[in-house]
């Protein structure tokens, strides 16, 4: 289980194997250290299934580390904003036709097909169509697209700009 964890915790979305079945909060906590005290909750995929998230440290994903599980057992790794070792973003690998292209954001934008699914392998990745750059990975047990949809995905909703919430504000 270890050689899976290292691998996503180097962003190495190449040599995804795809998640153990039966990994613990306490098998990610052996390579990358939970922050116990970043948590919260949400909900994953269209079926809106609850979960609770735990943050994770990474010196390689900028934006954080989710851990999403139910009860303990985790259910989806989601990093986001991949560096190098250098602090400069990652170009996503080619890993051949995805099995689906959903739509992603980047801040307040929507990415149209930002995210190709490889559900197969237990991995989808969210990439920023104009330049190629890797904005986030999500990493899960072995399914279909479909059921990847249904139950795993983590919600995104795009920002909201700041001047867009001072104006609205403004007009209450």
């Amino acid at each position: 289980m270890r050689a899976e964890l290292r691998c996503f915790a180097a962003a190495d979305a190449a040599g995804w194997p795809g998640l153990p079945a039966g990994l613990a909060l306490e098998d990610v906590a052996a390579v990358l250290p939970l922050a116990e005290d970043v948590r919260g909750e949400g909900v994953l995929g269209q079926e809106r299934r609850p979960a609770a998230w735990v943050g994770a440290e990474s010196s390689t994903y900028e934006g954080g580390v989710r851990v999403w599980h139910e009860g303990g057992r985790v259910l989806v790794l989601e990093g986001r904003d991949p560096v190098d070792e250098d602090g400069a973003p990652l170009a996503a690998p080619d890993l051949g036709r995805p099995e689906a292209r959903l739509d992603t954001v980047l801040g307040p934008l929507v990415l149209p097909g930002g995210e190709r699914v490889y559900a197969a392998r237990g991995l989808a990745l969210r990439v920023n169509p104009e330049n190629g750059l890797l904005l986030g990975v999500l990493a899960f047990a072995p399914t279909t697209a479909q059921d990847y949809r249904a139950r795993l995905r983590p919600e995104l909703q795009p920002m909201r700009l700041l001047a867009e919430l001072a104006v609205a504000g403004g007009r209450r």
